[in-house]
């Protein structure tokens, strides 16, 4: 096993696919997480899947998508754009022309210790962040046994093609909001047959809180909704104790799509 901590739940000699979204600077839970389902990206055995949001939030950003990066060296490890990834190129861009970063993103979506941990890095080190962020997909469609689903940040993305620009834009694929609910493929007309997509970005306190119609006290866990798996349990709120039950029941979530099994873990899992 590549990380230390937990003994690892595997399923035999069988291949598993994971996915995870939304670590937002959450290092050391991100690997332990990742060494709870013993994941191993030299092994070739499993597949991860990284739906986006990997920097702000949590303390440790940069840290976190240096560490992303060196997984993704793998074959077997694909990292897909959020909208926080979006945000941190569009601000590495304005940087390059002379101009500071959006306050969108530096001071409304904690982008702030992002930025300024960047600012202390190495030109070399600067350059292969921008164009790791620029070589990110916006969706990747994942088949597991009999079944075909699209993983995303947020919403489908089909590349912009015809018609279907108007919809399913880059835009979209990273900031849309889901419904409990919503067909994310009813405007889509090609031939695939998708199962379901699987998303981030929205806490799935939102669609637990839709289901019950009324704020649950148990911490997050993934959402599984007719036609949408959505996979972000809160992981930006862990180091934020004044956000109350929101840090909570604040998790990093891994979903291994051949069983539907669920793995956490929790901030104070890995602080005590």
């Amino acid at each position: 096993m590549l990380y230390g901590g937990y003994l690892s739940e595997k399923r035999g000699a069988l291949l598993s696919t994971y996915v995870v979204s939304d670590i937002h600077g959450a290092l050391r839970p991100f690997t332990e997480l990742i060494s709870k389902i013993g994941f191993d990206a030299s092994s070739g055995k499993d597949e991860l899947y990284l739906l986006g949001d990997y920097a702000d939030w949590g303390t440790h950003s940069v840290e976190t998508v240096g560490f992303i990066m060196d997984l993704d060296k793998s074959p077997h490890v694909h990292c897909l754009m959020g909208n926080h990834d979006l945000m941190f190129l569009h601000g590495i861009e304005k940087d390059k022309k002379g101009i500071c970063p959006d306050s969108n993103w530096y001071v409304a979506n904690k982008g702030s210790k992002t930025w300024d941990d960047y600012e202390k890095l190495s030109k070399e080190h600067k350059d292969a962040i921008y164009e790791w962020l620029l070589s990110l997909a916006f969706s990747i469609d994942i088949t597991v046994g009999k079944k075909l689903y699209m993983a995303a940040h947020a919403y489908p993305y089909f590349g912009n093609r015809g018609r279907l620009g108007r919809i399913y834009t880059k835009s979209e694929a990273v900031w849309h909001r889901a419904g409990i609910d919503e067909d994310p493929f009813r405007n889509y007309h090609g031939r695939k047959r998708y199962d379901a997509l699987i998303i981030g970005h929205t806490p799935t306190s939102y669609f637990r809180y839709l289901r019950a119609g009324r704020v649950t006290e148990e911490p997050n866990t993934v959402f599984f909704g007719k036609k949408i798996i959505a996979i972000d349990c809160g992981a930006k709120a862990m180091e934020y104790p004044e956000f109350g039950r929101e840090c909570e029941g604040a998790r990093l979530a891994a979903l291994r799509l051949e069983d539907e099994k669920c793995f956490y873990t929790e901030y104070k899992e890995v602080t005590e």
